[in-house]
């Protein structure tokens, strides 16, 4: 059986695939091509590839496997770099923002964060470092972390996480102004699943501040946007629902509605 070179094309194939969440597929293909790929780069980049996948899915095992080989490459401490950046993410996308926090400070003590060639990957881990902290309730902590990535890039690739992240702690900090109008700034970054989002925390900031009718205004805008994976449709039925009553009972009684 000829043993057929890994391409380009399929790394990125699965890697887009990876993008959109088919971890289990990906794993499969990409531990196929390890099988193929002969020389020290590719085979790096897949063994990240199956540390992503198998992190997600809970393949400890594989996990461990692909960083044993990894740490058999060239420059094994620079790769575990790369491992904790991946895990972090990986990890706060499962809820396990502690786990997530340990791996991201490791990182940041590292002498990597003094390279000037590694200045994106530190903007990239304070970022998620203020997400971790922000899933633990350590808003405080989060902002500050925030503050400094958005510091060293100021409208950086993860600048719409960050105001959203912002917005949230702000939120939890009871500074609804500052968090409505940090929100307000995601729809001009994002149409997406951000921009949902940051529109879910301004209508809840109204509703906090009194003004209720503005707050349906914007759930009612943010109903159209629905379905959206980072928004609970049964929490906006909830705050259409809370806006509606506090409005009936400051209805005047007897006169016709």
């Amino acid at each position: 059986m000829l043993n057929i070179a890994v391409t380009e094309e399929e790394i990125e194939a699965a890697e887009k695939l990876r993008a959109q969440g088919e971890f289990a597929t990906v794993l499969a293909l990409t531990q196929d091509m390890l099988n193929r790929a002969t020389d020290d780069e590719t085979r790096m980049r897949l063994l990240f590839n199956v540390v992503n996948c198998s992190t997600r899915l809970g393949e400890d095992n594989l996990t461990d496997e692909a960083i044993g080989e990894l740490d058999k490459l060239p420059d094994p401490k620079m790769s575990r770099f790369f491992i904790h950046l991946i895990q972090s993410i990986a990890y706060i996308d499962l809820e396990r923002a502690k786990e997530a926090l340990d791996l991201i400070d490791a990182n940041l003590k590292s002498e990597y964060m003094e390279r000037e060639d590694f200045q994106v990957w530190k903007y990239e881990q304070l970022a998620y470092k203020g997400r971790a902290l922000a899933f633990l309730a350590r808003c405080e902590e989060s902002l500050a972390a925030l503050a400094q990535a958005h510091k060293m890039y100021p409208g950086g690739k993860r600048e719409a996480d960050i105001l959203v992240d912002q917005a949230n702690c702000m939120m939890a900090l009871e500074r609804y102004e500052e968090a409505y109008i940090t929100a307000c700034q995601v729809q001009r970054l994002d149409s997406g699943e951000l921009a949902t989002l940051a529109m879910q925390y301004m209508a809840e900031c109204r509703m906090w501040q009194g003004r209720v009718q503005e707050s349906l205004e914007l759930y009612r805008e943010l109903l159209k946007r629905l379905p959206c994976r980072l928004v609970q449709e049964e929490r906006i039925q909830t705050g259409i629902k809370n806006g509606m009553t506090y409005l009936e009972k400051l209805r005047p009684q007897g006169k016709p509605s």
